[in-house]
């Protein structure tokens, strides 16, 4: 099994690839990044899996927000104007934010992309091609894949009934709803020059994004492999969907990759989720330019407080001046042997 992270700026854009019990290899992709992800890396990479009679097997589109969800949209027009993609997808999971009559999209109002707009694409394509995919992909909820059983954590039922409400049927596309819509957590300064050790690791305020809160999240296994992405979610939602699963701080799930939540945001990743934790490797997809200061290492220092081995593995799929410096600081005060920072390559895959 193969896990790569696509270069996305500060957006998620995954693959996982692996043969099934058929003997047929598989593709599952979690989230396509931007509309630029798209056009500049994963249009290429698509074209190269039909090339070989490969398809996407599953598309994961964890929620609305562009940054996930943008890429989605520049597929789906290739697929409608009969760029030789017609059968890449073979089934969605999205959850719809809402629901209309299909012909009442193609009124284009004040021309804003924000992401209800890319949502209502990506649900009038799913309900002309295969409506059978629009479904509630809610917490609990598990399904197999040759061989891969997928097993839902995020979101719970009243999260998306909270998405729901905010774009409510009726509601006009308009700018206001892009001045309107939640900003993910973010900072205007980095915290890197503090060592792990200096942080105040069990402080934590959840992000309020309901747009995030809608995320979805799941574990991927494959035989005794097991991949944990959790897109953009909150903890509070993932731990209750482990504790339910019998997970605990006594009897941690272990993964051989955690796919960090919202690139890493320190609203996103709490102590106590890391604490029901086990990862021989943790990933984060951010670039070091983005203006929310991403990742935060404020998350990075709870990983390392939540484990019980060292050092913590890092994979971060960007590797500029900003995040080269994130543990310098580490390295002074002799904390270097805390963490092992691997930055991977350009489409470089991870062997789980």
């Amino acid at each position: 099994m193969k896990l790569i992270s696509y270069k996305a700026k500060c957006g998620d854009a995954f693959h996982i690839q692996y043969v099934g019990e058929s003997g047929r290899r598989r593709n599952i992709f979690l989230d396509m990044g931007y509309s630029k992800t798209y056009t500049g890396v994963l249009k290429n990479v698509i074209s190269s899996m039909v090339g070989t009679s490969d398809i996407i097997d599953v598309l994961f589109l964890s929620h609305i927000h562009d940054d996930h969800i943008g890429g989605a949209t520049k597929l789906i027009n290739d697929i409608e104007s009969g760029e030789g993609l017609e059968d890449v997808v073979g089934r969605w999971i999205y959850n719809v934010p809402r629901k209309y009559d299909v012909i009442q999209t193609h009124e284009k109002k004040e021309g804003v992309l924000c992401g209800i707009v890319s949502g209502d694409i990506v649900y009038e394509h799913i309900f002309n091609i295969c409506p059978s995919d629009l479904d509630d992909y809610t917490e609990g909820k598990s399904f197999d894949v040759d061989g891969m059983k997928v097993t839902l954590l995020s979101p719970d039922t009243d999260k998306l009934n909270q998405l729901r409400l905010k774009y409510a049927k009726n509601r006009p596309i308009c700018k206001s709803e892009t001045d309107e819509a939640s900003v993910e957590a973010g900072s205007v300064s980095d915290d890197y020059s503090t060592p792990l050790t200096d942080f105040n690791t069990d402080s934590f305020q959840e992000d309020t994004s309901i747009e995030n809160a809608s995320s979805i999240a799941a574990t991927f296994e494959f035989g005794d492999k097991r991949i944990l992405w959790l897109a953009d979610s909150v903890p509070s939602v993932v731990i209750c969907s482990l504790s339910k699963m019998g997970f605990s701080n006594k009897n941690r799930v272990h993964c051989d990759a955690v796919l960090l939540s919202h690139h890493g945001s320190a609203a996103n990743n709490s102590l106590d989720l890391f604490r029901m934790i086990s990862a021989d490797r943790y990933v984060i997809s951010a670039d070091g330019i983005n203006r929310y200061c991403l990742p935060n290492k404020q998350t990075v220092a709870r990983i390392v407080s939540a484990s019980s081995t060292f050092p913590v593995n890092l994979y971060l799929n960007y590797n500029d001046g900003r995040l080269k410096r994130m543990f310098d600081v580490d390295v002074v005060y002799g904390l270097k042997s805390m963490i092992d920072v691997i930055f991977l390559g350009d489409m470089e895959a991870i062997e789980i």
